[in-house]
């Protein structure tokens, strides 16, 4: 595949590059239909892999001649391309009869609206986007039994400076030369879990529970067999499988061969 960014950079204006990157989105936007044929959604997605690709390249040169504001305005840009690709993928695994890792990347085109609107005042009508994202989460899907993780740990470090996260003046989700400020946390311990109904992370619910003939997924509602040994007792108190923690703090930023594994392999030999 030819890129035009690649090979015409030296010659675009910045305004240029600006449209080749709100070109290439609102393209790929033209498809996030279920009706879409699955083939043609996928090729968008590999376009938006180019396409963010090329927004990460132009990032870094931003950092490297130390333009904040444009260095930010490129770390959007990831943003909102992963969060269409991701919805992209929502609609093609759905088709595929995956509906958990269909929320997943509903979950992660959620993320990715929302980073984006965070990452540079350019991106604020992603917020727009991410509402339409929370209503489509209530009409495709069935209602979700989602868990909290509490974790205590020796100290909080700031992912900008490496300090003290008390000490510093990053603030936790800002923009700082092209990245996020995230909180890291030195040696975590489990504390507690809970059911809550506004997780911090949507990808962490209940996935299936127990049933008289083996465990039923809450979304598809298909019921895998118990394995050797498990067994369902009337009255007791009821069992359930769940994600209890997501390390991936940027999901809408993998790969569409990453995201789709093996169906993607099925997809392009088509």
């Amino acid at each position: 595949m030819n890129d035009p960014l690649v090979e015409q950079s030296g010659k675009m204006t910045f305004e240029q590059v600006i449209n080749f990157f709100n070109n290439g989105i609102k393209q790929a936007e033209n498809f996030l239909l279920l009706t879409r044929s699955s083939q043609l959604q996928l090729e968008q997605c590999l376009a938006l892999d180019l396409l963010l690709y090329n927004a990460t390249r132009v990032k870094h040169e931003e950092i490297h001649r130390g333009e904040e504001d444009t260095a930010n305005l490129f770390l959007g840009f990831e943003c909102a391309i992963g969060a269409v690709r991701s919805e992209l993928m929502m609609w093609i695994l759905l088709k595929r009869d995956m509906p958990n890792e269909a929320w997943d990347q509903l979950v992660a085109a959620q993320m990715g609206c929302l980073d984006a609107s965070r990452a540079h005042k350019g991106f604020t009508h992603c917020d727009q986007r991410r509402e339409v994202l929370e209503q489509l989460e209530d009409k495709i899907f069935p209602q979700q039994a989602f868990i909290s993780a509490g974790f205590v740990s020796d100290r909080l470090d700031c992912s900008i400076c490496g300090r003290r996260y008390s000490q510093c003046e990053h603030l936790r989700g800002k923009p700082y030369m092209g990245q996020f400020c995230e909180v890291i946390h030195r040696n975590p311990r489990g504390d507690h879990a809970a059911l809550v109904k506004a997780p911090e992370d949507k990808r962490c619910r209940v996935v299936s529970f127990k049933t008289k003939d083996g465990y039923r997924d809450k979304l598809s509602w298909t019921t895998t067999p118990y394995n050797e040994g498990e067994f369902f007792k009337e009255g007791e108190p009821l069992e359930a499988k769940i994600y209890l923690l997501s390390l991936d703090r940027y999901p809408y930023l993998a790969s569409t061969e990453k995201v789709l594994g093996t169906e993607f392999s099925a997809l392009i030999s088509k």
